[in-house]
C-alpha cells in the first residue's frame, strides 16, 4: 500500500540513492620496487573490525611489483611484505600509485591527489613535531618557544582535517591523530563536520559506537564496573573501589611507557595507601604468567588483576580503551574525577586531596 512521505523522509530516500549511486567503489593500482631484494611477495592489507588481505603481488628479479584490485569504500591500507612487515601506509584511491624509497628507510605512496596531500601534511607535522623534540629545556625561552611550536602543531592539523571534511584523507588524521585529545562531545561535533559519505565509511560507524562507550567513562560519570580476575582470585571494581580513593591504572609489562610509570604508581602507594589510596592495576598482557612474574619480582602490592580483550565484558571494550598507559582516577563517591594522570601531576593530585 502507498502512503504519503514527509519532505524529510523523501530527502533520507534521495540521499540513500546517491551513496548507493556511488558505490562502485574504489580501484586501486600500486607499483613499486623494493630495495635488496626484501620480499619475494607483497601484499595489501586492510584494517577494520578485522585484517583482510585484499591484494598480493610477485616480486620480479629486478625488484618491481604491482599490486590490483578494488575496494567497496576509500579506506587506510598497508603493503606489506611476506615477513609480516608494513613497508608503507596510504589511503586507496583510484589513481595509479608510486611506492617510493626514502633515504631515511621505509617507503612512501605517491601519485594520487589523496596521497599526496595527505604526506604533504604530515610532512609539516613531521617537521614541526621534530622541531620540538630539538628543543633545549634549559634555554632561557624554551616555554614560548614550545608553546608556539605546539600551537603550530595543532593548527597544522586542524587546518588539515578542516580542508578535507569530504576525503579519507580528513578521516585518516581525525581517527588517528586528532582524536586522541578530545573527549567524547568533542568527538561527536567534529564527526558531524564531516560529509554524509565520509561519515558512512566503516571505520568512522565503528569510531561512532567507540564514542558512546568512551562517555560512559568521562570525568564526572560513575565509574563502571569491572569484574576483575586477580593474582589471589576474583573480585570487582565496586568492591576494590568501595570507600577508597581508588587510581584505575590500565598497562601491560610490553608497554615501556606504562612501565616508566611504575616508581611513581609505588611512590604514590607507599604514601597515601594508609590514607584509603588504593591503585586497581589492570594488565593488558596476552602471557599470564609473564604478568605474574612482574608483578612478584617488582612487589607491586595494590590489586593486581589481568583482562581478556577478547571477552565479553573485558576492560578494553568496557572503557573504550584505545591506547596505553591509561588510568582512571575515582572517589570514593565513586565518581570519575581525573583521568591519565601521569609523573608529577599524579602526585600533585593526590597530594591535594589527601593533605589539604
Amino acid at each position: 500500500m502507498w502512503r504519503y512521505l514527509s519532505m524529510k523522509q523523501f530527502l533520507s530516500i534521495i540521499s540513500l540513492l546517491v551513496l548507493c549511486s556511488c558505490s562502485s567503489g574504489v580501484r586501486f593500482d600500486i607499483s613499486g620496487r623494493l630495495t635488496q631484494n626484501a620480499a619475494h611477495e607483497v601484499y595489501l592489507v586492510v584494517q577494520n573490525t578485522s585484517t583482510d588481505t585484499i591484494a598480493v603481488a610477485t616480486v620480479d628479479r629486478s625488484n618491481h611489483f604491482r599490486l590490483r584490485g578494488r575496494v567497496e569504500e576509500p579506506t587506510t591500507a598497508f603493503v606489506c611484505d611476506d615477513n609480516g612487515n608494513a613497508l608503507a601506509m596510504l589511503l586507496t584511491e583510484d589513481e595509479p600509485l608510486t611506492l617510493r624509497a626514502l633515504s631515511s628507510g621505509g617507503y612512501i605512496a605517491e601519485g594520487g591527489p589523496m596521497n599526496d596531500k595527505y604526506n604533504l601534511i604530515v610532512q609539516r607535522l613531521s617537521d614541526t613535531a621534530r622541531r620540538l623534540m630539538e628543543l633545549d629545556p634549559e634555554a632561557e625561552n624554551y616555554m614560548e618557544e614550545y608553546e608556539m611550536l605546539a600551537a603550530r602543531y595543532q593548527d597544522i592539523l586542524f587546518t588539515g582535517i578542516s580542508d578535507n571534511l569530504d576525503n579519507i584523507v580528513g578521516v585518516e588524521l581525525f581517527l588517528e591523530q586528532e582524536s586522541l585529545t578530545m573527549n567524547a562531545e568533542d568527538m561527536r561535533v567534529r564527526m558531524g563536520q564531516f560529509s554524509p559519505q565520509m561519515q558512512a565509511l566503516a571505520p568512522m560507524r565503528q569510531f561512532a559506537e567507540y564514542i558512546e562507550v568512551l562517555a560512559l567513562s568521562e570525568v564526572g560519570r560513575p565509574f563502571v564496573d569491572l569484574q576483575l580476575t586477580t593474582t589471589t582470585g576474583s573480585t570487582t571494581l565496586e568492591e576494590v573501589c568501595r570507600g577508597r580513593w581508588v587510581l584505575l591504572d590500565f598497562w601491560a609489562t610490553w608497554c615501556e611507557p606504562c612501565l616508566e610509570q611504575m616508581p611513581v604508581l609505588q611512590q604514590a602507594y607507599e604514601r597515601y595507601a594508609i590514607r584509603g589510596f588504593e591503585v586497581c592495576a589492570v594488565s593488558l598482557d596476552s602471557d599470564e604468567q609473564r604478568w605474574r612474574s612482574y608483578v612478584e619480582q617488582n612487589r607491586l602490592l595494590w590489586t593486581n588483576a589481568i583482562d581478556r580483550p577478547d571477552e565479553e565484558g573485558s576492560a578494553v571494550n568496557v572503557y573504550g580503551l584505545h591506547t596505553i598507559p591509561a588510568n582512571y582516577l575515582i572517589s570514593p563517591e565513586g565518581i570519575i574525577v581525573a583521568r591519565n594522570l601521569y609523573g608529577e601531576a599524579l602526585l600533585h593530585e593526590l597530594e591535594h586531596i589527601f593533605e589539604q
